[in-house]
This record gives C-alpha cells, structure tokens and sequence, in this order.
C-alpha cells in the first residue's frame, strides 16, 4: 500500500478558528480563523450587530470599502478595537469576554459574513439564604 504522508512540523502554530472578545474592548481574530477563511490580505472591516440575537457579524475587505474601517491585521491573526461599538449597543466586553467559534453565513443584503453569537459568562449567584 503507498502512503502519502507529510511531515508536522507546525508545533507552534495556532489552528484553533476562534474570534474573541478581549476585555480591553477588543475582537481578536485568531490566525487559524484568518488562516482558513483566506484573510491574511484583509485590512479592511465592517461589523454589523443583531441587538435581539446578541449575534455580532464581521464582514472583511482587502480594500478600502465604503462603510469599512481600518484595522490591525498582522498577516497571523488580527485585532479591531472596538471601543465605540461596544459603548454605542450596550455592550460590557467584562461580562461578554472570551473566545468564540464563528459561524460563516451568507446574508441574503450584505452578503458573506462572519458572525458570533455573545453570551454572558457572569454565573449566577445563589443566594445561601434560600438553599
């Protein structure tokens, strides 16, 4: 039987497709995300919000593109600040941090997108007088 095999020898690469939201108050993308989705020549960003979902979408631009800013994309992984996004929807990054799996959609209007559904990571507290 012939094999074909290929030789690991990624051992300090990163593979994981992650977006996270950083308490600093920025979106994180991972290089594997970037890495699989073909993003390395992105620079530019637009990012969209679904207050009623809690989904937040991406969507990413070689060029510069009416609507889309600039942002930080080192060729392995990239970040976007986002400050104002998060004051402007409410948005705590403290109770919403940590990592995500994003999901690739096709919206009908924009097109494709990238998008994460937030999820508070507060715990519940339980009130020992009642237990």
């Amino acid at each position: 039987m012939d094999y074909n095999f290929e030789q690991f020898k990624d051992f300090k690469g990163k593979f994981k497709s992650t977006i996270s939201l950083g308490i600093g108050g920025s979106f994180g993308f991972s290089s594997g995300f970037m890495e699989r989705h073909k993003l390395n020549n992105c620079h530019y960003i637009k990012i969209f919000y679904d207050k009623d979902n809690k989904v937040v979408a991406f969507q990413f631009f070689e060029n510069e593109t009416e609507g889309a800013v600039k942002f930080r994309n080192r060729g392995k992984g990239a970040i976007f600040k986002s400050s104002a996004f998060l004051s402007k929807y409410n948005i705590d990054e403290k109770e919403y941090f940590g990592k995500y799996e994003p999901e690739e959609i096709n919206n009908e209007t924009l097109g494709k997108m990238y998008i994460i559904k937030i999820k508070s990571n507060k715990h519940n507290e339980v009130d020992v007088a009642s237990v």
